[in-house]
């Protein structure tokens, strides 16, 4: 079994249950502030005039009628993202088991961020036969090149360069690397669909491959490399990669307990 740092699909299980308590925080204190206003100005109504005041309590019956579908809105589409969240769970949750079950040779990083607001790799696994940046796609149909570089998903582009977004993020943990430690290993930019049909053919998106989660396992450990990495090789990227700035040198284990505390915080 491979090392793991890290949780599958913790982030985006803790990213789904803040959404949840924000969002219905405000629904709460919006029905708060709203029963305030009409205690005030109903008591107002009818302390100064009846007919006033049944005016006021036709008014606020249907300002809570108004209220009642924005709020069915609100919850329906929060209803919507929670499964959109748990779609993505899921699928991130396979491909991270199905790494967690590679040699113990190897190293997975669960849920990477290699800069502040540069946003996360959701799996970066490190191991004799390279460094790979994998993202996780809970896409559905079909997945295709365009031509140009990018991902066709049935027939339409989807709404991000998705490949160039994590090509970009791939060079920059090569060159992270490479600063740290003299090594310039390859990174391999990996783009993984467990519920899709992927037709993009080989270096059809460029230096990013596309593949499905029962492919990944063999195009990690069968994929052939003249030169490969020693494990001290492997220990010092690690270094580059999880090393917090202006901490001494630390071993693996001292990594894994940083990683701890960071999910723990």
């Amino acid at each position: 079994m491979a090392r793991v740092l890290g949780e599958t699909a913790w982030y985006v299980t803790r990213q789904s249950i803040k959404k949840y308590q924000r969002q219905f925080l405000i629904i709460f204190l919006g029905a708060y502030f709203f029963a305030l206003v009409v205690g005030f100005y109903l008591g107002f109504g009818l302390s100064k005039h009846l007919y006033l005041g049944i005016a006021i309590l036709i008014f606020i019956a249907g300002a809570a009628v108004i209220a009642r579908i924005l709020i069915n809105r609100v919850i329906d589409n929060l209803e919507r993202k929670r499964i959109d969240f748990r779609k993505g769970a899921v699928g991130e949750a396979l491909v991270g088991y199905i790494l967690e079950s590679l040699p113990n040779d190897y190293v997975v990083i669960h849920r990477l961020k290699p800069k502040p607001h540069y946003g996360d790799i959701d799996h970066v696994v490190v191991g004799p036969s390279g460094v790979y940046a994998i993202d996780t796609k809970n896409w559905r149909g079909i997945v295709a090149a365009d031509g140009k570089g990018e991902l066709l998903l049935n027939g339409k582009p989807s709404d991000k360069p998705e490949v160039r977004k994590l090509f970009d993020r791939s060079m920059f943990i090569k060159d992270k690397i490479k600063a740290l430690t003299a090594l310039g290993p390859y990174v391999h930019g990996v783009m993984v669909f467990p519920s899709a049909r992927v037709e993009a053919r080989w270096r059809s998106t460029g230096h990013v491959h596309c593949i499905t989660d029962d492919q990944l396992y063999k195009y990690i450990v069968e994929d052939k490399k003249i030169k490969r990495l020693t494990k001290k090789e492997i220990e010092l990227i690690l270094q580059a990669l999880l090393k917090p700035p202006g901490r001494r040198k630390l071993t693996l284990t001292g990594l894994v307990a940083i990683r701890r505390k960071e999910k723990l915080s």
